[in-house]
């Protein structure tokens, strides 16, 4: 797997410096201090993608505990309602099922022990596969190269530092596509992402929808992220996720906590 991240690695910062809009192509003398700088933004992200692939291979089936929290407003009466449940969160890697070589996962929740089914239909909206979606696949090697990257000053998240970059996916390059409301669309993104500068992990990720279903004004998330041992080693997981859907109707606040993981 070494040689072929390695490879990967190679070929990716190729691609990418021909592809930066504005690097010089014909033989020309750069500033030295403008290329050390370019060089810099260009690694973190490179690191970046190779450790979301590392994370995902290493995936396996696991469990946590999943506590979510809803408002909804009806925009016409301005009324109020709130949901909360207690899940128990599944995630599991389908063994010896692949679609063009990539890792195949299901994520499902029920009830947990003790809690009452009676709302589970109740139909609200939710940042669904938080944490095999393409959400965080939008970053991975083969992905890279479909988003558009600027390096803004860093950041400090936690006590963490952090390298952050403003991000728009390119059109042109995106095949991805995600469900919303139960909809299928292309994945289209404009936000934001915050890096450990030590271990290039993902931190927190901000993003807003840019297309739409029909009846969907606006669809925007934001991502927490900390690291937990699981299966041997230390991984990026998404522990807090909070949505924000604006409907022709109505309003959604969402946000979606998650702990107490295990291995399965």
């Amino acid at each position: 797997m070494r040689d072929m991240l390695r490879t990967y690695r190679a070929v990716l910062t190729f691609l990418l410096i021909l592809l930066t809009p504005g690097f010089p192509v014909q033989a020309q003398k750069p500033d030295e201090a403008d290329f050390e700088s370019f060089e810099d933004s260009l690694l973190i992200l490179t690191q970046l993608s190779e450790q979301i692939t590392i994370d995902r291979l290493s995936l396996r089936s696991f469990r946590c505990e999943e506590r979510l929290h809803v408002i909804e407003t009806v925009v016409k009466s301005k009324s109020v309602r709130q949901h909360q449940a207690l899940h128990s969160y599944t995630v599991e890697r389908k063994p010896d099922q692949r679609v063009n070589d990539k890792l195949i996962f299901s994520e499902t929740r029920s009830p947990a022990s003790g809690e009452s089914a009676a709302e589970e239909d109740s139909g609200f909206p939710l940042l669904e596969n938080p944490f095999t979606g393409k959400w965080i696949e939008a970053f991975s090697l083969e992905n890279r190269l479909a988003n558009d990257f600027k390096k803004l000053p860093s950041e400090q998240v936690d006590g963490r530092s952090c390298q952050l970059f403003a991000f728009e996916t390119v059109p042109e390059i995106s095949g991805s596509r995600i469900t919303i409301l139960g909809n299928l669309v292309p994945l289209r993104q404009r936000g934001r992402v915050w890096v450990d500068a030590k271990t290039h992990q993902l931190v927190r990720l901000v993003a807003k929808q840019l297309k739409l279903p029909k009846g969907c004004r606006s669809y925007e998330y934001r991502m927490e992220f900390r690291n937990q041992a699981l299966f041997g080693r230390s991984l990026s997981i998404p522990v807090r996720a909070e949505l924000k859907i604006e409907l022709k109707d109505r309003v959604y606040g969402v946000v979606q906590e998650y702990s107490k993981f295990e291995a399965k």
